[in-house]
């Protein structure tokens, strides 16, 4: 069994938000790997880290990708509810999300996410900021809607995804919170 800090971090390396050289210095300087899967440690121990693009085909088998499913789509909602730089494609990516199967995210993806996709297909010169203008501040309550969700554990996913991304998810919610998420 991998202990669930090793997984972490070698989803972030996947992922591209730890880099490689703090994964490698990780892993000289912490000893939980070493003690609890010898065979891991050693392998990454022998791992050539100059080779960074060999590493996700050597090791993205020992994640569980559907585990760090939510903490996207959080970072997503974090970016939407704060109306960060990156707003504009979080919402565009609850759109996606939506398309892709992920249901709870109906009045996210429909609502406003769409909005998005008329501007990206619109051949006339609206600013992206006027579109984003006319989402707020509604948008945030159901952003923190569905925050509220996946932290209180109504959507939980629990499979490998389906070769596109897309994990299977348990629906938790109660009537009148589906209602509320649809569009």
């Amino acid at each position: 069994m991998i202990p669930s800090i090793a997984e972490q971090n070698i989803h972030q390396v996947l992922t591209q938000k730890m880099s490689i050289q703090s994964f490698e210095q990780w892993l000289y300087e912490d000893g939980v790997l070493e003690s609890s899967n010898p065979d891991l440690y050693l392998e990454l121990i022998s791992f050539d880290y100059s080779s960074e693009n060999s590493f996700y085909d050597s090791f993205a088998k020992y994640v569980h990708f559907y585990k760090f499913e939510a903490d996207r789509i959080t970072e997503y909602l974090h970016s939407i509810i704060n109306k960060d730089e990156s707003c504009g494609n979080a919402i565009w990516v609850m759109y996606e999300l939506y398309c892709d199967g992920y249901g709870f995210l109906g009045k996210l993806g429909i609502i406003y996410g769409l909005c998005l996709v008329d501007y990206e297909t619109s051949e006339s010169n609206h600013n992206i900021d006027n579109i984003l203008d006319k989402l707020y501040p509604e948008i945030i309550d159901d952003a923190k809607n569905v925050l509220n969700w996946l932290e209180e554990g109504k959507i939980v996913f629990k499979s490998q995804d389906n070769g596109y991304g897309v994990f299977e998810y348990e629906d938790l919610r109660s009537e009148t919170e589906i209602l509320q998420g649809n569009a």
